[in-house]
Protein backbone atom coordinates (compact mmCIF):
# COMPACT_ATOMS: atom_id res chain seq x y z
CA UNK A 1 0.00 0.00 0.00
CA UNK A 2 1.64 3.22 -1.24
CA UNK A 3 1.55 5.81 1.27
CA UNK A 4 1.09 8.94 -1.24
CA UNK A 5 -2.51 7.29 -1.71
CA UNK A 6 -3.65 7.62 2.10
CA UNK A 7 -1.52 10.46 2.69
CA UNK A 8 -5.25 12.48 3.78
CA UNK A 9 -5.83 9.33 5.98
CA UNK A 10 -2.96 9.42 8.05
CA UNK A 11 -3.02 13.61 8.21
CA UNK A 12 -5.89 12.73 9.97
CA UNK A 13 -4.98 10.47 12.34
CA UNK A 14 -1.79 12.15 13.35
CA UNK A 15 -3.90 15.53 14.06
CA UNK A 16 -6.46 13.58 16.24
CA UNK A 17 -3.50 12.48 18.03
CA UNK A 18 -1.80 15.51 18.33
CA UNK A 19 -5.65 17.02 19.38
CA UNK A 20 -5.37 14.27 22.19
CA UNK A 21 -2.46 15.72 23.65
CA UNK A 22 -3.93 19.00 23.44
CA UNK A 23 -6.19 18.39 25.61
CA UNK A 24 -4.26 17.01 27.84
CA UNK A 25 -2.23 20.31 28.33
CA UNK A 26 -3.41 23.60 27.78
CA UNK A 27 -0.49 25.52 28.78
CA UNK A 28 1.39 23.74 26.34
CA UNK A 29 -1.14 24.01 23.31
CA UNK A 30 -0.83 27.59 23.90
CA UNK A 31 2.77 27.51 23.90
CA UNK A 32 3.19 25.19 20.97
CA UNK A 33 -0.21 26.43 19.11
CA UNK A 34 -1.88 29.41 20.04
CA UNK A 35 1.15 31.91 20.36
CA UNK A 36 3.55 30.01 18.11
CA UNK A 37 2.08 28.44 15.33
CA UNK A 38 -1.72 29.79 15.02
CA UNK A 39 -0.09 33.59 13.76
CA UNK A 40 2.41 32.29 11.57
CA UNK A 41 -1.08 31.03 10.10
CA UNK A 42 -3.16 33.78 10.57
CA UNK A 43 -0.36 36.08 9.09
CA UNK A 44 -0.21 34.26 6.28
CA UNK A 45 -3.65 33.90 5.74
CA UNK A 46 -3.90 37.41 6.19
CA UNK A 47 -1.92 38.94 3.57
CA UNK A 48 -3.04 36.31 0.73
CA UNK A 49 -6.46 35.17 0.32
CA UNK A 50 -7.86 37.14 3.24
CA UNK A 51 -7.08 40.77 0.96
CA UNK A 52 -9.79 39.70 -1.33
CA UNK A 53 -12.70 41.93 -1.81
CA UNK A 54 -15.39 38.90 -1.87
CA UNK A 55 -15.85 35.86 0.83
CA UNK A 56 -13.11 33.08 -0.58
CA UNK A 57 -15.56 30.76 0.73
CA UNK A 58 -17.26 31.40 -2.66
CA UNK A 59 -13.81 30.79 -4.82
CA UNK A 60 -13.46 27.37 -2.20
CA UNK A 61 -17.17 26.46 -3.36
CA UNK A 62 -15.85 26.33 -6.72
CA UNK A 63 -12.71 24.75 -6.31
CA UNK A 64 -14.72 22.06 -4.87
CA UNK A 65 -16.98 21.55 -7.68
CA UNK A 66 -14.52 21.47 -10.40
CA UNK A 67 -12.35 18.64 -8.69
CA UNK A 68 -15.23 16.82 -7.62
CA UNK A 69 -16.63 16.84 -11.43
CA UNK A 70 -13.02 16.03 -12.11
CA UNK A 71 -12.83 13.02 -9.81
CA UNK A 72 -16.34 11.42 -10.50
CA UNK A 73 -15.68 11.61 -14.67
CA UNK A 74 -12.84 9.47 -13.80
CA UNK A 75 -14.74 7.53 -11.31
CA UNK A 76 -17.04 6.81 -14.09
CA UNK A 77 -14.61 5.68 -16.50
CA UNK A 78 -13.74 2.53 -14.65
CA UNK A 79 -15.69 -1.00 -15.68
CA UNK A 80 -15.01 -2.71 -12.31
CA UNK A 81 -17.58 -2.42 -9.87
CA UNK A 82 -15.03 -3.29 -7.49
CA UNK A 83 -12.13 -1.23 -8.18
CA UNK A 84 -14.83 1.83 -8.74
CA UNK A 85 -15.81 1.07 -5.22
CA UNK A 86 -12.39 1.05 -3.67
CA UNK A 87 -11.66 4.25 -5.63
CA UNK A 88 -14.49 6.16 -4.17
CA UNK A 89 -14.09 4.53 -0.55
CA UNK A 90 -10.43 5.94 -0.43
CA UNK A 91 -11.46 9.24 -1.82
CA UNK A 92 -13.55 9.31 1.05
CA UNK A 93 -11.46 8.67 3.77
CA UNK A 94 -8.36 10.50 2.78
CA UNK A 95 -10.97 14.10 1.93
CA UNK A 96 -12.07 13.28 5.49
CA UNK A 97 -8.63 12.85 6.67
CA UNK A 98 -7.37 16.10 5.03
CA UNK A 99 -10.83 18.06 6.13
CA UNK A 100 -9.76 16.92 9.90
CA UNK A 101 -6.44 18.12 9.69
CA UNK A 102 -6.99 21.34 8.13
CA UNK A 103 -10.09 22.42 10.20
CA UNK A 104 -7.56 21.33 13.60
CA UNK A 105 -4.08 22.86 11.97
CA UNK A 106 -6.00 26.44 10.53
CA UNK A 107 -7.66 26.69 14.29
CA UNK A 108 -9.50 24.80 15.83
CA UNK A 109 -6.32 23.48 18.34
CA UNK A 110 -7.07 26.65 19.91
CA UNK A 111 -10.03 24.95 21.31
CA UNK A 112 -7.25 23.12 23.81
CA UNK A 113 -5.78 26.67 25.09
CA UNK A 114 -6.24 27.89 28.29
CA UNK A 115 -9.01 30.00 28.86
CA UNK A 116 -9.90 33.67 29.14
CA UNK A 117 -11.33 33.62 31.89
CA UNK A 118 -9.22 31.68 33.87
CA UNK A 119 -6.52 34.29 32.08
CA UNK A 120 -8.35 37.09 33.64
CA UNK A 121 -8.95 35.28 36.59
CA UNK A 122 -12.53 35.23 36.60
CA UNK A 123 -14.80 32.71 38.42
CA UNK A 124 -18.19 33.11 36.93
CA UNK A 125 -21.19 31.46 38.67
CA UNK A 126 -24.86 32.03 38.06
CA UNK A 127 -26.32 34.91 39.55
CA UNK A 128 -29.11 34.25 42.47
CA UNK A 129 -32.66 36.17 40.98
CA UNK A 130 -31.97 39.40 43.06
CA UNK A 131 -28.96 39.71 41.88
CA UNK A 132 -30.22 39.09 38.32
CA UNK A 133 -32.54 41.82 39.03
CA UNK A 134 -30.02 44.22 40.35
CA UNK A 135 -27.71 44.26 37.78
CA UNK A 136 -30.57 44.18 34.99
CA UNK A 137 -31.66 47.58 36.28
CA UNK A 138 -28.28 48.78 36.00
CA UNK A 139 -27.98 47.69 32.56
CA UNK A 140 -31.48 49.00 31.63
CA UNK A 141 -30.36 52.42 32.82
CA UNK A 142 -27.39 52.22 30.65
CA UNK A 143 -29.55 51.25 28.43
CA UNK A 144 -31.76 54.04 28.42
CA UNK A 145 -28.94 57.03 28.61
CA UNK A 146 -27.35 55.64 25.68
CA UNK A 147 -30.61 55.53 23.90
CA UNK A 148 -30.93 59.13 23.82
CA UNK A 149 -27.53 59.86 22.37
CA UNK A 150 -27.39 57.45 20.12
CA UNK A 151 -30.86 57.19 18.80
CA UNK A 152 -33.21 59.62 20.32
CA UNK A 153 -35.81 59.33 18.12
CA UNK A 154 -38.34 55.91 17.45
CA UNK A 155 -37.71 55.04 13.85
CA UNK A 156 -35.96 51.80 12.49
CA UNK A 157 -32.44 51.73 13.05
CA UNK A 158 -30.07 52.72 10.41
CA UNK A 159 -27.85 49.76 8.62
CA UNK A 160 -23.98 50.14 9.77
CA UNK A 161 -22.77 52.78 7.53
CA UNK A 162 -19.04 51.97 6.51
CA UNK A 163 -19.53 48.12 7.10
CA UNK A 164 -15.63 47.76 6.43
CA UNK A 165 -14.41 50.64 8.37
CA UNK A 166 -16.25 50.05 11.49
CA UNK A 167 -15.35 46.26 11.20
CA UNK A 168 -11.36 47.46 11.05
CA UNK A 169 -12.10 49.86 13.84
CA UNK A 170 -13.37 47.46 16.52
CA UNK A 171 -11.00 44.86 15.68
CA UNK A 172 -8.27 47.20 16.42
CA UNK A 173 -9.82 47.65 19.46
CA UNK A 174 -10.08 44.12 20.47
CA UNK A 175 -6.68 43.20 19.14
CA UNK A 176 -5.03 46.27 21.68
CA UNK A 177 -7.12 44.41 24.32
CA UNK A 178 -5.83 41.11 24.08
CA UNK A 179 -2.32 42.32 23.71
CA UNK A 180 -2.46 44.07 26.99
CA UNK A 181 -3.77 40.68 28.56
CA UNK A 182 -1.03 38.68 26.69
CA UNK A 183 -3.83 36.56 25.21
CA UNK A 184 -2.67 36.53 21.42
CA UNK A 185 -4.47 39.22 19.69
CA UNK A 186 -1.98 38.83 16.47
CA UNK A 187 -2.80 38.92 12.73
CA UNK A 188 -6.01 40.94 11.20
CA UNK A 189 -9.07 38.80 11.01
CA UNK A 190 -11.71 39.75 8.70
CA UNK A 191 -15.46 40.27 9.05
CA UNK A 192 -16.89 39.55 5.35
CA UNK A 193 -20.64 39.90 4.43
CA UNK A 194 -22.16 37.15 2.92
CA UNK A 195 -24.31 36.97 -0.03
CA UNK A 196 -27.40 36.42 -1.07
CA UNK A 197 -28.99 38.01 1.96
CA UNK A 198 -30.53 35.70 4.18
CA UNK A 199 -28.30 32.72 2.95
CA UNK A 200 -26.65 32.03 6.67
CA UNK A 201 -29.97 32.58 8.20
CA UNK A 202 -31.57 30.15 6.79
CA UNK A 203 -28.73 27.86 8.03
CA UNK A 204 -30.08 28.89 11.53
CA UNK A 205 -27.20 30.70 11.88
CA UNK A 206 -25.89 34.79 12.29
CA UNK A 207 -22.21 34.68 11.65
CA UNK A 208 -19.82 32.06 11.57
CA UNK A 209 -15.61 31.58 11.29
CA UNK A 210 -14.77 29.77 8.40
CA UNK A 211 -11.38 28.46 9.48
CA UNK A 212 -10.66 26.95 6.04
CA UNK A 213 -10.45 31.01 4.34
CA UNK A 214 -9.72 32.40 7.85
CA UNK A 215 -12.36 34.84 7.04
CA UNK A 216 -15.42 35.39 8.96
CA UNK A 217 -18.53 35.68 7.34
CA UNK A 218 -21.70 37.94 8.62
CA UNK A 219 -25.83 37.75 7.14
CA UNK A 220 -26.49 41.57 5.45
CA UNK A 221 -29.67 40.81 6.14
CA UNK A 222 -29.40 41.20 9.94
CA UNK A 223 -31.14 44.00 12.23
CA UNK A 224 -27.94 46.73 12.78
CA UNK A 225 -27.81 46.09 16.47
CA UNK A 226 -27.46 42.49 16.03
CA UNK A 227 -24.74 43.00 12.95
CA UNK A 228 -23.07 44.94 15.15
CA UNK A 229 -22.20 42.49 18.01
CA UNK A 230 -21.97 39.41 15.75
CA UNK A 231 -19.00 41.58 13.84
CA UNK A 232 -17.24 41.54 17.15
CA UNK A 233 -18.12 38.11 18.49
CA UNK A 234 -17.13 36.31 14.97
CA UNK A 235 -13.71 39.13 15.28
CA UNK A 236 -13.26 37.61 18.39
CA UNK A 237 -13.06 33.79 16.89
CA UNK A 238 -10.59 35.60 14.36
CA UNK A 239 -8.12 35.79 17.20
CA UNK A 240 -8.56 32.65 18.63
CA UNK A 241 -11.32 32.92 20.92
CA UNK A 242 -13.10 29.69 20.64
CA UNK A 243 -15.64 29.22 23.16
CA UNK A 244 -19.10 31.12 22.22
CA UNK A 245 -19.48 32.41 25.68
CA UNK A 246 -15.74 33.84 25.99
CA UNK A 247 -16.61 34.93 22.41
CA UNK A 248 -19.70 36.81 23.48
CA UNK A 249 -18.11 38.15 26.46
CA UNK A 250 -14.58 39.85 24.05
CA UNK A 251 -17.39 41.19 22.19
CA UNK A 252 -19.68 42.47 24.99
CA UNK A 253 -16.23 43.86 26.58
CA UNK A 254 -15.14 45.64 23.32
CA UNK A 255 -18.12 46.79 22.19
CA UNK A 256 -18.78 48.17 25.56
CA UNK A 257 -15.70 50.47 26.09
CA UNK A 258 -15.72 51.47 21.88
CA UNK A 259 -15.23 55.16 20.85
CA UNK A 260 -18.62 54.76 19.12
CA UNK A 261 -21.88 54.84 21.37
CA UNK A 262 -23.38 52.82 18.96
CA UNK A 263 -21.77 49.70 19.70
CA UNK A 264 -21.89 50.34 23.39
CA UNK A 265 -25.36 50.18 22.81
CA UNK A 266 -25.52 46.68 20.68
CA UNK A 267 -23.55 45.43 23.48
CA UNK A 268 -25.35 46.29 26.42
CA UNK A 269 -28.64 45.57 24.31
CA UNK A 270 -27.25 42.14 23.93
CA UNK A 271 -26.34 41.69 27.88
CA UNK A 272 -30.15 42.83 28.40
CA UNK A 273 -31.62 40.32 25.97
CA UNK A 274 -29.89 37.81 27.59
CA UNK A 275 -30.53 38.90 31.12
CA UNK A 276 -34.26 38.57 29.91
CA UNK A 277 -33.85 35.15 29.01
CA UNK A 278 -32.80 34.53 32.18
CA UNK A 279 -35.12 36.06 34.46
CA UNK A 280 -38.05 34.21 32.31
CA UNK A 281 -36.39 31.01 33.03
CA UNK A 282 -35.52 31.40 36.78
CA UNK A 283 -39.32 33.30 37.46
CA UNK A 284 -41.57 34.05 34.67
CA UNK A 285 -43.97 35.97 37.02
CA UNK A 286 -40.82 38.40 38.03
CA UNK A 287 -39.92 38.84 34.65
CA UNK A 288 -43.39 39.53 33.70
CA UNK A 289 -43.38 42.43 36.21
CA UNK A 290 -39.84 43.39 35.34
CA UNK A 291 -41.03 44.33 31.69
CA UNK A 292 -43.75 46.65 32.71
CA UNK A 293 -41.20 48.90 33.65
CA UNK A 294 -38.67 48.76 30.91
CA UNK A 295 -38.75 51.95 29.09
CA UNK A 296 -40.64 52.24 25.43
CA UNK A 297 -37.92 52.73 23.57
CA UNK A 298 -35.80 49.95 24.40
CA UNK A 299 -38.96 47.93 24.04
CA UNK A 300 -39.36 48.96 20.88
CA UNK A 301 -35.95 48.29 20.02
CA UNK A 302 -35.98 44.51 21.67
CA UNK A 303 -39.36 44.20 19.40
CA UNK A 304 -38.14 45.77 16.09
CA UNK A 305 -35.04 42.83 17.09
CA UNK A 306 -37.12 39.89 17.57
CA UNK A 307 -39.69 40.46 14.27
CA UNK A 308 -36.47 41.01 12.33
CA UNK A 309 -35.39 37.79 13.71
CA UNK A 310 -38.39 36.19 12.96
CA UNK A 311 -38.72 37.54 9.25
CA UNK A 312 -36.20 34.58 8.02
CA UNK A 313 -37.63 31.37 9.23
CA UNK A 314 -34.31 28.62 9.17
CA UNK A 315 -34.93 25.61 6.82
CA UNK A 316 -34.01 23.69 10.02
CA UNK A 317 -33.89 25.48 13.08
CA UNK A 318 -34.00 22.30 15.20
CA UNK A 319 -31.64 20.37 13.09
CA UNK A 320 -29.41 23.54 13.14
CA UNK A 321 -29.46 24.12 16.93
CA UNK A 322 -28.59 20.35 17.53
CA UNK A 323 -25.67 19.97 15.49
CA UNK A 324 -24.09 23.13 16.55
CA UNK A 325 -24.44 21.86 20.38
CA UNK A 326 -23.09 18.30 19.12
CA UNK A 327 -20.25 20.35 17.17
CA UNK A 328 -19.46 22.20 20.14
CA UNK A 329 -19.23 19.37 23.16
CA UNK A 330 -17.03 17.37 20.44
CA UNK A 331 -14.73 20.09 21.05
CA UNK A 332 -14.48 20.21 24.64
CA UNK A 333 -17.48 22.88 24.45
CA UNK A 334 -19.58 21.35 28.06
CA UNK A 335 -22.15 23.81 27.92
CA UNK A 336 -22.86 23.01 23.77
CA UNK A 337 -25.13 25.89 22.81
CA UNK A 338 -25.85 26.73 26.36
CA UNK A 339 -21.66 28.81 26.43
CA UNK A 340 -23.45 31.05 24.51
CA UNK A 341 -25.85 32.33 27.51
CA UNK A 342 -23.12 32.49 29.50
CA UNK A 343 -22.55 36.17 29.27
CA UNK A 344 -24.60 37.88 32.22
CA UNK A 345 -22.18 35.62 34.39
CA UNK A 346 -18.73 36.68 32.74
CA UNK A 347 -20.01 40.36 33.04
CA UNK A 348 -20.84 40.14 36.63
CA UNK A 349 -17.61 38.27 36.93
CA UNK A 350 -15.67 40.87 35.68
CA UNK A 351 -16.97 43.96 36.81
CA UNK A 352 -16.48 42.30 40.10
CA UNK A 353 -12.50 42.34 38.97
CA UNK A 354 -12.58 46.28 37.85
Amino acid sequence: MKIGKWTGVYLGIISLMLRYLATSSPYLTEKWYTTGLYPLIRGLLDHTIVVLPFPTVYLLILLLIYLGYRFFRKLFKIKSHKQRFFLFSRLILNFLGCLIFSFLILWAYNYYRIPLYQKLNLNPSPLSIDLLIEEMETTQQFLHTLRENVHPDSTNWPDISDFTVQSTMIRDEMKSMLKDWQHGGKGSPVVKQFYPEATLRKLGIFGIYFPFTGEAYLDPSLHPLEKGFTMAHELAHGFGITDEGEANFMAWLVCSQSSKAFFQYAATMKLFRYQLNDLYRMDSERYKEFLVHIPEPIKNDIREIQESNRAIVPFASELSRRSNDLYLKSQGVKAGVRSYAQLPMLVYAWKGKQ
